[in-house]
């Protein structure tokens, strides 16, 4: 049941992945319409979307449950990082090395991932899904960066990866979590409101990126292929092993197969572009993972449930 609940909800996602292709390919949604809609979701809708999944009934169990679940997250960082520099040796272009150590550890948890969690399972979800996130989100602005800067200095980087607006949303939350503050019912209903807009926005901004990069152009790196082995295959392979170690809430366990099959973050050739690294290259990475993973994300879940 939850098989075909996550599969109709990959099926939506990628028609509206088609819808935002179609708006750029036609020139109908361009770089100012596109950046706008990328502000909207990383500074509004996507740390509404944290704060409204925190905004729940408090539970010791779960919040231990969520502690272990953050260990987890952080450790399972670290065996991809160790990967990524075993999987990158093999290049002799330290621009390219750059961009598969990223993509192997870094992937699209504020973009797809929510939007699947929320989808699936509801705010309940979105709990998990935010235990899973945040580790990554701060191995984004620190390894992540620290990688593509190489030598070169960033002003403010730390404060950026404290009070960047995903971790604002990650502590209001955590304010509404542990005081039990109760909203007003406009406030709840904004937040609903918010939260429900966030897939539509993630999914037509990477339908528009992927127009943008170039699909045939994309489809014929192999490099790029060799790096979305270890995003999509080799990394819910690692997450399998672990869980299958642990005994969890089911519903956590769902939630992390998904997170470990995701695609590498869709911000990567920005960031790229903006600190340095191979562009090029890492724009083939992103179409090739979010393509691929719309077959290998119900693909690993169903494997999961079947061993």
């Amino acid at each position: 049941m939850i098989l075909m609940t996550l599969v109709n909800s990959i099926v939506l996602m990628a028609i509206l992945m088609a819808m935002g292709y179609y708006l750029r390919n036609k020139g109908i949604l361009n770089n100012d319409g596109e950046s706008a809609l990328t502000y909207i979701l990383v500074n509004i809708t996507t740390p509404v979307m944290i704060i409204n999944a925190m905004n729940i009934d408090f539970s010791f169990e779960q919040l231990k449950t969520g502690g272990v679940l953050l260990a987890i997250a952080v450790i399972f960082d670290i065996l991809l990082i160790v990967i990524g520099n075993i999987a990158s040796a093999r290049t002799g272009d330290n621009e390219k090395k750059k961009m598969i150590k990223y993509s192997i550890v870094l992937l699209n948890g504020g973009f797809m991932g929510f939007p699947l969690a929320y989808q699936i399972y509801g705010a309940q979800g979105m709990f998990y899904a935010t235990m899973f996130h945040v580790p990554n989100i701060i191995f984004m602005w620190t390894y992540g960066v620290s990688l593509l800067l190489g030598d070169k200095k960033i002003k403010n980087r730390y404060k950026f990866m404290l009070f960047n607006p995903g971790m604002i949303g990650v502590y209001a939350g955590l304010v509404l979590y542990f005081t039990q503050l109760k909203l007003p019912l406009f406030a709840t209903n904004l937040l609903s409101l918010l939260t429900n807009v966030t897939t539509f926005l993630s999914m037509i901004i990477i339908g528009s990126k992927i127009a943008t990069i170039g699909v045939k152009e994309s489809l014929v790196s192999k490099e790029a292929y060799f790096t979305t082995f270890f995003r999509l295959i080799a990394s819910p392979v690692i997450m399998i092993i672990l869980l299958k170690f642990l005994n969890f809430d089911p519903m956590a366990e769902q939630i992390y197969i998904i997170y470990a099959a995701l695609p590498v973050a869709v911000l990567m050739p920005i960031l790229a572009q903006k600190y340095g690294g191979d562009v090029e290259f890492g724009s083939k990475i992103v179409v090739i993972t979010h393509l691929i993973s719309l077959i290998t994300i119900p693909l690993f879940f169903w494997l999961y449930s079947v061993i």
